[in-house]
């Protein structure tokens, strides 16, 4: 008994060592390595290339795979993008089954004790690093501890007979159709268990390498935790949409048909053995079992992928064909859950919700001030949905702060601490730009009630003031896709040249009521419309410092979404 109780705990040491391992190399470089993942896949081969890299760093095809649903649930990535840099994941994973394959046990306290040293620093780069070689040391440690005992247990009958109940060494160069599909069936199970196939590969290479699985046995369970690593990314694009559904379904699709393109190759022989093993065998003469094990594991997920480049487009259709987009226009969800993990474009994604409410609360004031003398059929039509796109743009405004908040949450750098608040102030400054629009209705309905209209002069102020308000407010939009040095010094002269305008519309309108020439309510309804406008002006000039300052900090992490606008509604 205390030998499964030591075989377990091992087992529990190098599932962490492997979580260990993977978060410390996020900490490393993941916002980095986020940030390739984008850039990088427009190109089929540079996304095959950089899903490859990626995984191998981070120890995990499924924290890759999640990425990328959560880049296309956002709208950062098309589907066809993304498939490369699933295939390119399939690749990298392996790589853990490659190290876990090497028998350099004599390593692991050293690397644990530098990894400890490391992990009292303070700076966050170096803790970072000594989880990383901590990890390492673990792994090979809990290799230590599960090999000596389960070398043990492989000479005990009982235990031996249990864990060939599935065993898949070829009869007469045939592969038992029973055992083969048990055994899959296994890798597929465990992986969706312990949610890592290297974990599950591993697993199966410590087995086999201590007698207790052969090396066919140990090769199918890890074609199997091929197929099981896909249940992360399908689980996180439940709620996601159409797009990044499909995303899922085709890590699914490329992972299980490939598994089933190997599987039909069991039953053909070749120098005594199935053709797929007999292949492995001549590329790694002289290798160990656990060896053999994880060159089948590359070989196999090399192979698949590169048979998948040309096909491409096909996975594509395939995929629309089975998880149609039932209508033209696909919901991204900009405040995507996932991209949380990357905090530097959870703030970028933040700018372009924050500039889509800001765009819908203009619409709002735009409407209002249009009732005096562009009330069209099209602003009719706004004006009747202004509690409706109120209640919107307030569930905006909740949702923005809600994903701030949950990103507080997570580990960040000094920088980016500093850009949430500056961020939650902007939200508010677009939420009351929204607010404005019914105390600008309220004196709208007031001037329609008395039958008057503003004097000629006064109606013409009015008029321009309208149009200046509108190009600001454009311009601070517009700071929120691309922010430049010369649209924030735009932005900067229009506030300053409305300030000035308002000061002597103002000024210019008191003097016409001291001389009469203005029905005294009336021109106290101009006056106040005047207030409502500088506020206006108030809070988009806040936004536009604030928003300079924002790209200044995340400079190039920043990721154009591709949002387009009609800030006319």
């Amino acid at each position: 008994m205390s030998s499964f109780f030591t075989v377990f705990g091992g087992l529990a040491i190098f599932i962490y060592s492997m979580q260990l391992m993977g978060e410390g190399l996020r900490g490393v470089a993941g916002q980095r390595l986020r940030s390739i993942l984008h850039l990088f896949a427009k190109n089929r081969f540079v996304a095959i290339l950089t899903g490859t890299i990626v995984t191998s760093l981070i120890q995990s095809s499924g924290a890759t795979t999640v990425m990328v649903v959560g880049f296309v649930n956002a709208g950062l990535l098309t589907l066809k993008q993304s498939i490369g840099i699933i295939l390119g994941s399939h690749i990298g994973t392996t790589v853990t089954g490659q190290i876990v394959a090497f028998k350099i046990s004599g390593i692991s306290m050293p690397a644990i004790i530098i990894g400890v040293i490391m992990s009292f620093f303070k700076q966050r780069v170096v803790k970072k690093w000594g989880m990383t070689i901590m990890g390492f040391g673990f792994l090979f440690f809990s290799m230590e501890i599960m090999s000596d005992e389960l070398h043990q247990l492989a000479s005990n009958p009982s235990v031996h007979k249990i864990f060939q109940t599935f065993q898949c060494e070829p009869v007469n160069g045939v592969m038992p159709i029973g055992a083969t599909f048990g055994a899959l069936l296994i890798g597929i199970i465990a992986t969706i268990i312990v949610q890592s196939s290297s974990a599950s590969t591993g697993i199966a290479i410590v087995l086999a390498s201590n007698g207790l699985m052969d090396y066919y046995t140990a090769s199918i369970i890890a074609l199997g935790a091929n197929i099981g690593t896909t249940s992360t990314a399908i689980i996180a694009a439940l709620p996601s949409n159409r797009v990044a559904k499909q995303a899922a379904l085709v890590h699914f699709l490329t992972a299980t048909v490939g598994v089933l393109l190997v599987i039909v190759t069991f039953w053909w022989n070749v120098g005594g053995e199935p053709v797929f093993f007999h292949f492995v065998r001549q590329c790694s003469k002289g290798a160990s079992t656990g060896r053999l094990i994880a060159n089948s594991n590359t070989i196999f997920n090399l192979v698949t992928s590169i048979l998948f480049i040309p096909l491409i487009s096909v996975l594509v259709k395939i995929c629309e064909k089975l998880i149609p987009v039932e209508s033209e226009k696909v919901h991204f969800q900009y405040l995507e859950p996932h991209l949380l993990a990357s905090p530097s474009i959870a703030l970028a994604q933040t700018t372009a919700a924050l500039q889509m409410m800001l765009a819908k609360a203009w619409t709002m004031v735009d409407c209002a001030l249009s009732l005096y003398c562009e009330n069209d059929e099209k602003n009719q039509r706004i004006f009747n949905q202004l509690e409706k796109r109120e209640e919107d743009v307030d569930a905006r405004q909740q949702e923005i702060a809600d994903y701030l908040s949950r990103l507080m949450q997570r580990q960040l750098t000094d920088e980016q601490t500093l850009l949430i608040p500056m961020l939650l102030h902007c939200n508010n400054d677009a939420e009351r730009i929204g607010d404005l629009t019914f105390a600008i209705c309220n004196i709208m309905d007031r001037l329609q009630g008395s039958g008057h209209r503003f004097s000629p002069e006064a109606e013409a102020e009015y008029v321009s003031l309208h149009k200046e308000l509108k190009e600001m407010t454009e311009t601070v939009i517009g700071l929120l896709y691309q922010n430049t040095p010369d649209a924030i010094k735009l932005a900067q002269r229009q506030k300053q040249h409305l300030s000035e305008r308002l000061a002597q519309y103002e000024n210019d309108h008191i003097q016409r009521i001291s001389k009469g020439l203005c029905i005294p309510d009336i021109g106290l309804m101009y006056l106040e419309l005047l207030e409502e406008i500088r506020k206006i002006s108030r809070h988009l000039t806040n936004i536009t410092d604030r928003a300079g300052n924002f790209y200044n900090s995340i400079g190039k992490t920043y990721v154009e979404s591709g949002i387009t606008l009609d800030i006319n509604g």
